[in-house]
């Protein structure tokens, strides 16, 4: 009904835009202004159709820029596109014939690649000379991160599922959550998320005793036995290893939630550039995360029986993220009492409905921000599965976004 909506808005914008021309008197101009004012006009009216659909787009949650063959565009509603003049294509996270990559014969002048260092000057008005003579523009939109083997369309899901229809534990689509990674190591399994080309993020007491060898990481991943029972319109990634960074500050506790656990896989080979595969955004360092609505995804156990097996077909919860005093406070209705710190955080329901759980650990707790998807916890610890009271327990990335953006870019 909204997009019906938007369609009859730009309808009507077209046809109240051109009448204009009906009202304006032919003889108060000569022919050659008259050509002037109408080619003016129509430019006018053409960039506030293409502002109108990128507002409209802004508002429904999809990104506001894409990018097409190293070059970045402005991704409008499909219809707009089409009125000044550019081609619809793919890239903004949904169906082009709805909401397009609008690539016209101008962009945005802005370099593919932004070093680490200079990603904090995007907040102001500056101009960055790099190889290629480009000029960085100020972004009102800037996603982290925009680093060496990130892209643009980090958090951006192919199917294009909001938050509100993630609800409850459902199987996910495919290419639904195109970040995440199925973790296996010998005989277990974890979760992961793929933050840049060459990294996934994963907890380190998931790795912290595998010899590189062991660790498999599948990308575009749906179904991990081939089961048939769902579409997957397009086969997984299998990568191999190459080095494991430990966050430094890791500490192993038997009894209590492990300390930053948090740990980084570099690829042996690069992760491929398809629409199933791509990274998650990285949060900003200062990002408030008490009482939003996250997503919780993984291949881990679905039944709070003793049954050590997980699910074969990803699957995805809703869970609001708690305030860590609640947290410890729910816990102590168990009487459980639990050491939590600043580099942690809670998300779970108080019936304990929806739950992260055993093989679960890993993977990645995502919110939707500025209408791209980003990381905000890594799946760590949890005292049961499902069970009132007692939330699912995450380290907290944007405590650690600074490190990983670090790792990355070296």
């Amino acid at each position: 009904m909204r997009f019906l909506f938007l369609l009859v808005f730009i309808y009507c914008s077209v046809v109240d835009g051109f009448s204009i021309f009906s009202r304006q008197s032919s003889a108060a101009l000569d022919w050659n202004d008259q050509l002037f004012y109408e080619d003016d006009h129509l430019q006018g009216y053409r960039k506030g159709v293409s502002v109108t659909g990128r507002v409209f787009v802004k508002m429904l949650g999809f990104p506001s820029k894409c990018e097409r063959k190293g070059q970045h565009h402005a991704c409008t509603l499909s219809l707009a596109c089409w009125i000044v003049g550019g081609s619809s294509q793919s890239g903004c996270g949904g169906s082009p014939w709805i909401v397009a990559c609008c690539v016209t014969g101008t962009t945005d002048n802005m370099p593919a690649v932004i070093p680490y260092e200079d990603y904090n000057d995007l907040q102001e008005n500056l101009e960055f000379e790099d190889n290629a003579g480009l000029t960085l523009q100020k972004r009102i939109d800037d996603f982290s991160p925009l680093l060496e083997d990130n892209y643009d369309q980090c958090g951006v899901s192919f199917e294009r599922v909001l938050s509100k229809r993630i609800i409850g534990g459902r199987e996910a689509n495919f290419a639904q959550f195109p970040w995440q990674a199925y973790i296996k190591v010998k005989t277990f399994q974890c979760g992961g998320v793929l933050v840049s080309r060459k990294f996934v993020a994963t907890a380190a007491h998931c790795i912290i005793a595998a010899n590189l060898k062991d660790i498999w990481i599948y990308l575009g991943e749906l179904d991990t036995q081939d089961t048939g029972s769902v579409k997957e319109l397009a086969p997984a990634d299998l990568h191999m290893v190459r080095k494991k960074i430990v966050h430094p500050q890791f500490r192993y506790r038997a009894t209590q939630p492990d300390r930053f656990d948090l740990a980084l896989l570099e690829l042996a080979t690069e992760a491929s550039t398809h629409f199933h595969i791509s990274p998650i955004c990285l949060p900003d360092n200062d990002m408030e995360l008490t009482g939003r609505e996250a997503v919780v995804a993984g291949w881990g156990k679905i039944k709070r029986s003793n049954d050590l097996m997980g699910t074969n077909v990803l699957r995805s919860a809703t869970v609001p993220i708690l305030d860590i005093k609640e947290c410890v406070r729910w816990h102590k209705l168990n009487r459980i009492y639990v050491d939590l710190h600043s580099e942690m955080l809670c998300a779970g329901h108080e019936n304990g409905k929806q739950d992260a759980c055993l093989g679960d650990s890993g993977g990645p707790l995502i919110i939707l921000e500025r209408g791209r998807w980003t990381l905000v916890g890594i799946i760590s610890a949890g005292f049961g599965c499902g069970v009132p009271h007692q939330p699912g327990i995450y380290h907290k990335i944007p405590v650690t976004a600074e490190w990983i953006r670090n790792v990355i870019v070296q």
